[in-house]
């Protein structure tokens, strides 16, 4: 029998009582860690929200009108069309406590479709009463879209009023009191109730509540009536105003846990305007145990998988003429780029549901390349874009096997189908490839780029046979002009004859095997020299046109 050393017991148990110690510490400073992050991030502004963000393209102009109402200054970035026709007007509303010099990254989408463009102040941040709603707020408001149709050139049957959180706010209530025949309201993440979110701010810990009390304090005391006042949720639909305007709401599912505004503030507000615009329509309108279960779950467990919007699974959707909300799977945020796509305006876009694979070479891989310029036009829909620079029709450029579409078009085509999603089929594919197949170093091979060409369209549809899926309809597009004089000339000097060449070998190549055929080139070629970076790669304002000319050839198909 082994007879235990004296204190062994006692060590045994001072270890223990150090490893538990250890551990209780560990917890302890992570638990301080995660209330500190956690408080940070209610405390933190929301991304919509940076203050600190004020950068401005060339374009945006600051300007300065007076107030009607009262003879202040507003200040306001302004951006006026060059187009000798009337376009539309976006007027753009900084978020809760920003002001009219607060970034906007609508400002970019803006420049690329050169609309009208105002950015006003409306009496700055939302932390006291001539701003937060005020009426003060709702004239300037009024003042800065009087000034932008005179110094403009706008459409006024196409003025659009956009904001996200506070900006989506003072959108509801120009919805509500604004005298003016706006054609649509879109609203991100928007505030409904000041008085609920002033408690629901208060309970988070942040600034809001502090703010929202600042805007209606009496005596040191919080005036309840004001904020009501203030409040869409509690004004009166004003039917004549509204007969031929537009509200959508858009949120992302998480807000409230994730941001700072719950989305019971859209939902709630959209059953209001629902009840008054269709009384007799049961649907319209979301029942309580509905969006008490979202809430709840932060998703839709009902949902279709295969909708989406901007890229985002949408947990919930409402839509009926002048109405809509749209739940999707998000935070407190607006989804740009889509979101001015996602406006009623009179512009080439396409809002079915559509499966898109796009096969490109550098013009399709840039961050603001055509594919991702179609995905701006094409906000329900999925696009799969298979761009790589320096990609051939059927060459090893640079002597890389994965930059020949021949040897990968398979695997490209199995990628984009699984990403596409099960018992789902892309209903087009768009293939812009023959650039890089002009090289210099191609040029004594050009006879075999007509016949590549053939060769990848027979693979295509053997893929898809092969495959039992339906087979997209195909687009074969011509490769872009070069600029003789701007390229490097060792590697693309007389390229864009071989292109020129090329694309009527293309066109045949598409006739003989009955898919449709885009001619880019030609409408691009008119002082193409503006229009490329270096006389190969189109500038971004340029690949949104080239984008615009695919979505009006689905339109078209569309209607076939």
């Amino acid at each position: 029998m082994r007879v235990p050393q004296p204190g062994f017991r006692l060590i045994k148990f001072d270890k223990k009582l150090k490893m538990t110690f250890i551990l209780k510490q560990i917890v302890f400073l992570l638990l301080v860690l995660f209330s500190f992050q956690f408080l940070q991030a209610q405390k933190k502004e929301p991304v919509w929200d940076n203050t600190a963000y004020k950068h401005w393209d060339e374009g945006f102009t600051k300007v300065q009108m007076k107030s009607t109402a009262d003879g202040a200054i507003q200040n306001a970035r302004f951006h006026k069309t060059s187009s000798k026709k009337p376009q539309p007007l976006i007027v753009s509303l900084h978020t809760w406590s920003g002001n009219y010099d607060q970034g906007d990254p609508l400002a970019a989408e803006v420049l690329l479709r050169d609309w009208n463009y105002i950015h006003p102040d409306f009496r700055g941040p939302n932390n006291n009463p001539d701003a937060c709603g005020s009426a003060l707020a709702i004239h300037d408001l009024l003042d800065a879209i009087h000034y932008a149709i005179k110094n403009g050139n706008v459409d006024t049957a196409n003025v659009h009023i956009v904001g996200v959180s506070g900006g989506a706010y003072l959108t509801l209530l120009a919805y509500m009191k604004l005298d003016y025949p706006v054609k649509s309201f879109d609203a991100w993440a928007p505030i409904s109730d000041l008085t609920k979110w002033y408690w629901e701010s208060k309970g988070r810990h942040n600034v809001y509540a502090k703010e929202v009390a600042e805007v209606a304090s009496k005596n040191g005391k919080i005036d309840w009536s004001e904020l009501k006042k203030r409040s869409p949720m509690y004004l009166p639909f004003p039917y004549a105003k509204r007969r031929n305007s537009e509200l959508h709401i858009y949120e992302g599912v998480h807000d409230g846990y994730t941001g700072s505004v719950p989305i019971t503030h859209s939902i709630l507000f959209y059953n209001k305007i629902a009840k008054a615009l269709y009384p007799h329509k049961k649907n319209a309108v979301i029942p309580d145990s509905t969006w008490m279960s979202i809430l709840i779950k932060q998703c839709d467990p009902s949902a279709d998988s295969t909708k989406q919007i901007g890229g985002r699974l949408i947990q919930l959707q409402k839509c009926f003429p002048k109405l809509s909300l749209t739940l999707f799977e998000g935070t407190h945020e607006m989804l740009v780029p889509p979101a001015l796509a996602l406006l009623p305006i009179n512009e080439i876009k396409n809002t079915s549901h559509l499966n898109v694979i796009t096969i490109g070479d550098s013009n399709g891989a840039f961050k603001f390349g055509w594919p991702q310029q179609l995905m701006k036009l094409l906000p329900y829909s999925k696009v799969v874009n298979h761009s790589i620079a320096g990609n051939t029709i059927g060459f090893d450029n640079l002597g890389r096997k994965d930059l020949n579409t021949l040897r990968n078009i398979d695997d490209y085509l199995e990628d984009a189908c699984d990403k596409l999603g099960k018992n789902q089929h892309p209903d087009y594919l768009f293939i812009d490839l023959g650039t890089n197949d002009t090289k210099q170093i191609f040029k004594d091979r050009q006879s075999e780029v007509a016949a590549n060409y053939n060769t990848l369209l027979n693979k295509i549809t053997d893929w898809f046979q092969s495959h039992h899926i339906q087979q997209p309809k195909i687009c074969v597009i011509t490769p872009s002009p070069m600029d003789e004089q701007m390229v490097d000339t060792a590697k693309y000097g007389g390229g864009d004859e071989r292109i020129r060449a090329n694309n009527i070998a293309f066109k045949k190549v598409a006739e003989q095997h009955h898919v449709d055929f885009l001619d880019t080139y030609d409408q691009l070629k008119n002082n193409f020299s503006g229009k490329t970076i270096d006389g190969v790669h189109l500038k971004p304002k340029v690949q949104f046109e080239m984008a615009t000319l695919l979505v009006s050839y689905i339109n078209k198909n569309s209607k076939r």
